[in-house]
């Protein structure tokens, strides 16, 4: 079993510092790779791990660390696309996301992240996810989670990171939530809908990143639906807010007019300056999070000529309760 080695604390900030985990196997040989936890528990860096030379005991322990946690990231990886898919393919079977268009070209299941144009478009989804959402929580089984690699991150004329993503774990705002607003939310649900909101962004970027409008076809996979306002997850049990600001426009049994209100409150509640975690990119970094829970954004404060490529795959899930 896992065997944790607490090596330091120090003082609490939103870097990852606050403690050390070495790993072993059920044997007691070192697996050679360590994992530290920051500040907001639920979130873990990986060290001293090359994931394409990843053995089948240091894929377990890795997995059952994942699964505890929310958001795990690992720096100084060299991937090719083909690596990052290979990886990918031991945690389950891959989908690609709805918006085709901004597939990898030979990696249906791979998407790009990106504000990179060729001729006038750009070459992947710009400024995807620049507000608070849980990815694909629109879909009848939504992902399980999701991995993302960086390849080229934008920088200010100081040398500075831009283009950092925010994340909050939905599992801790539940167990922190207001007492009469839980029990008053409980066992209801909350509309998805994807599509209505997939047209308000393309109007609202007209003028500097126009996107295609979603096919018939892509509308008939996002239907509207109904999804749990606080979802359990699937492997610890954990209950996490579900709703949020992007994707979620109702709640069961009221108006969108009295929903709306709470909506904004509940995200609100979940993304407490105290309770984020800002990743600051570097070429290399591989990021992975759990979409029953991880609720993130991506912070758009870069433009070109500053470039920014990431791509993601995402993790086949199950129905959501």
């Amino acid at each position: 079993m896992l065997q944790p080695y607490i090596r330091s604390r120090s003082p609490v900030t939103h870097d990852i510092e606050v403690k050390e985990y070495k790993m072993q196997s059920a044997n007691k040989k070192s697996t050679n790779f360590q994992i530290r936890t920051n500040a907001n528990s639920f979130v873990h860096e990986v060290l001293e791990l090359d994931v394409k030379e990843i053995s089948d005991i240091q894929f377990d322990q890795l997995e059952r660390s994942f699964d505890h946690g929310g958001v795990l990231f690992m720096r100084n990886q060299d991937l090719q696309t083909a690596d990052l898919v290979a990886f990918s393919r031991r945690f389950g079977e891959l989908e690609g996301h709805v918006r085709h268009e901004y597939a990898m070209p030979g990696y249906p299941e791979v998407h790009v992240l990106s504000n990179i144009k060729k001729g006038n478009k750009t070459i992947g989804s710009a400024y995807a996810g620049d507000d608070w959402h849980l990815d694909l929580c629109f879909m009848r089984e939504p992902a399980r989670m999701a991995i993302l690699y960086a390849i080229e991150i934008p920088h200010d004329d100081d040398g500075n990171a831009l283009g950092d993503t925010l994340f909050a774990s939905g599992s801790d705002a539940y167990d922190t939530l207001d007492n009469d607003l839980r029990d008053r939310l409980e066992n209801k649900k909350c509309l998805m809908q994807y599509n209505r909101r997939q047209e308000e962004k393309r109007l609202q970027r007209l003028h500097d990143h126009p996107r295609p409008p979603m096919t018939d076809e892509q509308k008939a996979k996002t239907p509207d639906i109904w999804q749990p306002i606080f979802r359990t997850h699937p492997n610890t049990g954990r209950k996490a807010i579900y709703a949020n600001k992007v994707n979620t426009f109702r709640i069961e049994g009221m108006s969108e007019e009295e929903s709306l209100p709470i909506i904004r409150s509940l995200q609100k509640h979940v993304t407490k300056p105290e309770n984020v975690y800002r990743h600051k990119w570097q070429v290399g970094d591989l990021l992975m999070w759990d979409n029953a829970s991880a609720h993130h954004m991506a912070i758009g404060d870069y433009k070109l000529p500053q470039r920014r490529k990431l791509i993601r795959t995402s993790i086949k899930g199950g129905p959501v309760f």
